[in-house]
């Protein structure tokens, strides 16, 4: 009757132990992310009735206890084990390439502008033509636009006339260009003037033509 009874509670341990470990819907605990079933104890437990079970169940009428106590601590062991959370640890990410440096922005340059003498100045004057007004409005507008931006405006010609008083005209055109931009409102220090009279000529001065081109005021990036 002992060994009867004794066997049926255990059988019954052995049914409530496997239903736990193999039930896969139970709830996680408040203080676990692990379902009930999962928790070391709860496994702890299970196996170890699982194994008294089986210990009880092949021995002898003499040696059940010690079947049991064997079988239980065997069965503990290897119900801690079947039911130990497996999920694999987070794989750890690398970090992050940084990102680079952004390449830094070149200075603005001004784009070099080339004023006929013909159609900006009459005849041996300094005085500039209405004709004129469109072309150093845009640059105006550039210098307006580009804060950073300084100029330097040259005045050329041709080699008629003595050097003297070519170096002087030409100068004297470089600066009534740096006037007209002073009135678009382009601060004077941004701006510097240089006459070169007929040093730096760009073609022959033995042509109409060739002349024509070596009378001119560039405007340059002033550096």
């Amino acid at each position: 009757m002992k060994k009867s009874t004794t066997g049926l509670l255990l059988g019954s341990a052995l049914v409530i132990g496997l239903s736990g470990c193999a039930n896969t819907g139970g709830g996680a605990t408040a203080s676990s992310d692990r379902a009930w079933y999962q928790q070391p104890v709860v496994c702890g437990i299970a196996g170890g009735l699982i194994g008294g079970s089986i210990g009880y169940a092949v021995s002898g009428s003499s040696d059940e206890d010690q079947g049991i106590g064997v079988g239980g601590a065997s069965g503990a062991a290897i119900g801690a084990l079947l039911c130990a959370d497996r999920t694999p640890e987070p794989v750890a990410q690398p970090e992050p390439e940084p990102m680079p440096e952004p390449e830094p922005t070149p200075p603005p340059t001004f784009e070099p502008v080339v004023l006929d003498s013909e159609v900006t100045f009459a005849f041996d004057s300094d005085e500039i033509r209405p004709e004129a007004h469109r072309e150093l409005d845009q640059v105006a507008n550039t210098l307006r636009e580009n804060t950073d931006l300084r100029v330097r405006i040259e005045g050329h010609t041709d080699h008629v006339g003595s050097a003297e008083y070519n170096q002087g005209l030409s100068q004297r055109r470089a600066e009534s260009v740096r006037d007209f931009l002073v009135s678009r409102g382009i601060a004077e220090n941004r701006m510097t003037t240089i006459g070169h009279g007929e040093e730096r000529p760009v073609a022959t001065n033995e042509t109409d033509e060739g002349r024509a081109q070596n009378r001119r005021v560039e405007i340059v990036n002033w550096d």
